[in-house]
């Protein structure tokens, strides 16, 4: 997700190649614990991407996760320091220009199908 966040919002852009095939290698083992000492991997990751890039919404992606509000994702400054370097844009020029579909966070209606 960071990847996209970074090449949409800091002028980046994707090519759509029809004839192209993605594939995945998966590996038969990690070099990290998922559960371990570091905590929940998957969560830290998705709580430092939303400190970095989505702004004022940030509060809405804790009002979805709220388990996930105090866990310490570590220093995060480089990554706001490379934002601001590129000057990218904001997550609001994002759901504007890029996906104008998402539904509003702050429409009630939104909120209640969330829970």
């Amino acid at each position: 997700m960071e990847l996209s966040f970074k090449i949409w919002m800091c002028g980046g852009s994707m090519l759509m190649v029809p004839c192209s095939k993605v594939g995945h290698i998966f590996r038969p083992s990690h070099p990290y614990d998922f559960m371990g000492n570091n905590g929940d991997v998957v969560a830290r990751n998705y709580i430092r991407v939303a400190r970095v890039w989505f702004d004022d919404e940030l509060d809405f992606f804790f009002k979805i996760r709220p388990h996930f509000k105090d866990i310490d994702v570590g220093d995060i400054s480089g990554r706001l320091a490379i934002r601001e370097k590129l000057k990218c844009k904001s997550y609001a020029w994002f759901i504007k220009t890029i996906y104008p579909e998402l539904p509003l966070q702050r429409d009630p209606a939104v909120m209640a199908t969330l829970r």
